[in-house]
């Protein structure tokens, strides 16, 4: 009740300071066939650390003798890097395991250019040395891929010469390879005329391209800014220049798993259309998305959507079958598309689409749903969100791809189902799936931590998000494939309900506590979590959670109203899902009990008690966080310390207008330690509240 959810989600990572954190990669990219030296900055990177990553490559640590002064804590670690025959064009990840824990991943960039690094980010180097056109560094050859960094409100400027009716490709990789920065190219003449200007281009998400034709021949400049000038952690650019193959829009947007499907890239250099096969055969059967790569293109690939549903693209009688997944696309402004679906009233129907949420098409979707007669049943995509902060806005927006629940009505036999762009616009980049299924009641999971350490001897914690596409009930989390000496508690999401006052519960959230036993081992693994809920028809539902691949955050951003450029950047297209590791012999550990449950005349009070215990000296919080997560009319309150802070009570009440359920606490707090502070979270406790009282069900 009194830790905020962005705090839940950042604690687990950052918990024991022993495991390995990532930083930087030097360099962020590099060119097929030829080896290279990584070197991964950050802190704890001591002897033994490997890298895991898919790239294919053999990664061979290198010794490099520590500079003077460096600090402590192991900040570099280099590898020599081989790249095998196999390796493609594309972002890859880059994690560091080391005994006492993994690392995040940050993301490394293989490409078909020579690679160089700009004079303004090598070590040591002079800021603002390239900020204008008379300190502008000179580029000699092309093609070539240029890595910089943008260090808050400036500008790196590129000299660049070119003949007359010569076309170039310039392009930015930022956000799409795990940059904060959101980019703006812009081509300028020698006298500082703009020429051309790029944000956000098709097939590039947030990232610039600019197909250029220089009308005379001499000197050019190429300026690379932030769109916002902000200062990010991530700051790094790639500035892409050559006479390449690109395309901008892919069809369809994703095909069925096990198959070979037959695509066609559009726009751009690609012009009318370039036939080429995504192979679904051989990938992962848990994956949901794959790569699409342009033939014989530098160009990145593009994400690819995967389902086990039967796929279908649009026909001339517009039959929509349901089950199915409908690969389509809104060639012209104003276009609607309408399909038939034969139900039965009573029927439980979820409509849902991908388009904005894959990259790779700039729908703003509706959806509307009519019955025979043309009577509008229910829409979605055109209404305010919850928190009130629809908005289209270009390439950056605060909603999601929609989702429409219908239940058909009594005497209706057939309904028709429509798509369309809220802004009325169509073409080549408004591709979409229309994804049908005879399910009302649905939901989705997503983690809200990369990846997790759990101490030896101690506990982790780790936050999972609920989508409700339609079921309101309450979910359970579970981890079926959990390392032997590990248990897990907690994993509740409440279900939410519209009170006397009409006003909802949201209840969209559930914590899950890791504790591992003391003496116990395990190599690092990839866990997998479900979550289960009852349906209102008797159906057990089956969800897994999927892992946000990586997490950096993007300064600048808003708790409400956020959009695209400002939301923290994922990866959800790598398909994780929640690697863990044993890091090191817990510093510190809190346990908490249930002392004592009275039954007051307006609820219930639920007296605890806690006590810390420390290897090594340290000195515990004069007050510790409690958090119930998902219930509402419950306080915290009465909370007492022992004058050495080693042990304290709290109680939490409930009242008779408490919604009876299953609930989880847990409690949390910082330990100044030698080595300095160290977050620690208690293993969760469950109770039940049922008609305004309660019984405690603990889980230790």
């Amino acid at each position: 009740m009194k830790i905020s959810a962005a705090f839940l989600i950042l604690l687990a990572p950052a918990a024991w300071a022993a495991a390995p954190v990532l930083t930087e990669l030097q360099p962020r990219g590099a060119e097929l066939g030829r080896p290279f030296t990584l070197t991964v900055v950050g802190q704890y990177l001591g002897d033994g650390a490997r890298v895991t990553s898919t790239l294919p490559a053999a990664f061979t640590p290198v010794v490099v003798p520590p500079k003077p002064g460096m600090m402590q804590m192991d900040r570099t670690a280099a590898f020599l890097v081989e790249l095998k025959a196999d390796a493609k064009p594309g972002v890859y990840p880059i994690r560091i395991e080391t005994a006492v824990g993994i690392s995040n991943v940050l993301l490394l960039t293989v490409g078909t250019f020579p690679e160089v690094v700009e004079e303004e980010s090598q070590p040591y180097s002079k800021p603002n040395r390239n900020d204008s056109i008379e300190t502008a560094e000179a580029v000699r050859a092309a093609p070539v891929t240029l890595n910089g960094t943008l260090r808050g409100a400036e500008r790196d400027i590129f000299r660049i010469s070119g003949k007359a009716g010569e076309r170039r490709v310039f392009e930015v990789e930022a956000r799409r390879c795990g940059s904060a920065v959101d980019p703006v190219l812009r081509i300028l003449d020698g006298s500082g005329k703009q020429l051309a200007r790029a944000d956000d281009s098709p097939g590039a998400g947030l990232d610039p391209r600019i197909d250029f034709t220089f009308p005379a021949e001499g000197f050019y400049y190429v300026e690379v800014t932030d769109a916002r000038f902000s200062t990010q952690a991530q700051n790094f650019y790639r500035l892409k220049m050559g006479a390449y193959t690109y395309a901008e829009s892919i069809f369809p947007l994703g095909g069925p798993r096990g198959k070979q499907v037959s695509v066609t890239f559009s726009g751009g250099r690609a012009g009318a259309g370039v036939a080429s096969t995504v192979d679904l055969s051989k990938i992962d059967p848990r994956a949901a998305f794959a790569l699409a790569s342009l033939p014989d293109s530098g160009a990145l690939p593009m994400v690819f959507a995967v389902s086990d549903l039967p796929e279908m693209t649009k026909s001339k009688d517009g039959v929509l079958p349901v089950p199915s997944v409908m690969n389509a696309r809104l060639d012209s402004p104003k276009e609607v598309d309408r399909y038939q679906v034969k139900v039965e009233p009573g029927d439980k129907l979820l409509f849902e689409l991908q388009a904005r949420d894959l990259g790779t098409s700039r729908l703003e979707g509706v959806i509307t749903v009519y019955d025979a007669a043309g009577k509008k049943l229910d829409s979605a995509g055109d209404k305010p969100l919850p928190e009130d902060v629809f908005a289209v806005q270009g390439t950056s927006r605060t909603s999601n791809d929609p989702f429409l629940n219908v239940t058909v009505p009594a005497g209706v036999h057939q309904i028709a189902v429509t798509v369309e762009d809220l802004a009325l616009r169509g073409g080549p980049l408004y591709g979409y799936r229309l994804i049908t299924r005879r399910q009302a009641e649905d939901f989705t999971l997503s983690l809200g931590s990369p990846y997790l350490n759990v101490p030896a001897g101690g506990t982790a914690m780790m936050v999972i998000g609920a989508d409700r596409r339609g079921w309101d009930g309450p979910i359970q989390l579970t981890v079926p494939n959990l390392p032997k000496g590990v248990t897990v508690e907690g994993g509740m999401i409440p279900r939410e309900f519209i009170d006397a006052n009409n006003t909802r519960s949201f209840n969209r959230r559930a914590v899950m506590t890791l504790t591992a036993a003391t003496g116990v081992e395990f190599a690092p693994q990839d866990l997998e979590v479900w979550g289960e809920a009852k349906l209102s028809d008797g159906t057990v539902l089956k969800r897994r959670a999927r892992g946000p691949g990586l997490l950096v955050d993007v300064n600048g951003a808003t708790a409400q109203g956020v959009v695209d450029r400002q939301r923290s950047l994922t990866a959800p297209w790598l398909d994780m899902e929640l690697p863990v590791a044993l890091a090191e012999i817990a510093q510190a550990t809190l346990e908490v009990h249930e002392s004592g449950v009275k039954v007051m005349e307006e609820g219930v009070r639920h007296e605890y008690s806690y006590t810390w215990k420390l290897r090594g000296k340290g000195m515990p919080p004069k007050n510790v966080e409690v958090d119930v997560v998902g219930v509402r009319d419950v306080r915290v309150i009465d909370f007492k310390s022992a004058d050495d802070h080693m042990s304290g009570t709290f109680a939490a009440t409930t009242t008779k207008a408490t919604d009876a359920g299953h609930y989880n606490l847990y409690v949390s707090g910082k330990v100044k330690m030698d080595d300095g502070d160290v977050a620690v979270v208690s293993p969760v406790i469950s109770f039940d509240v049922t008609g305004g009282t309660t019984s405690v069900a603990s889980s230790q």
